[in-house]
């Protein structure tokens, strides 16, 4: 009888409970001008924010392990909070051609761990 009231009350929880957001539906938006002309070598400065639309309105995305990596360069992860994100960024040898946001994640197949980084695509990419 106790277990029954326990997956009852378990069930009811879980019912109630608000749905969390999905990763896939979150978006990226770069929150201040990006240096295209920024030559091979210099380090940018890059503030992006993460959100996705909940009810009509934006709300904030936050998670650990967000990183920028421009076209030709290794990631960078990103500081911040409340869906507010900056990191310093070298510029590689061809120069600011490309820019992507994306999440650290991992998939385990068959007890293997390998990479697998979800990216999020930007609203106001400056090279679309």
């Amino acid at each position: 009888m106790k277990r029954a009231a326990l997956v009852l009350i378990a069930t009811c929880v879980l019912a109630a409970a608000p749905p969390a957001f999905a990763k896939q539906d979150v978006r990226a938006h770069l929150e201040r001008r990006l240096p295209t002309d920024a030559r091979p070598g210099q380090t940018i400065r890059v503030v992006w924010s993460l959100y996705y639309v909940e009810d009509g309105r934006r709300r904030p995305f936050g998670a650990s392990e967000l990183f920028v990596k421009l076209r030709g360069a290794s990631k960078v992860y990103g500081e911040g909070r409340n869906g507010r994100y900056t990191a310093r960024v070298k510029v590689p040898r061809r120069g600011v051609t490309g820019i992507r946001f994306g999440l650290d994640g991992i998939r385990i197949v068959g007890g293997v761990e390998s990479p697998a980084p979800v990216y999020f695509p930007l609203d106001n990419d400056p090279f679309k």
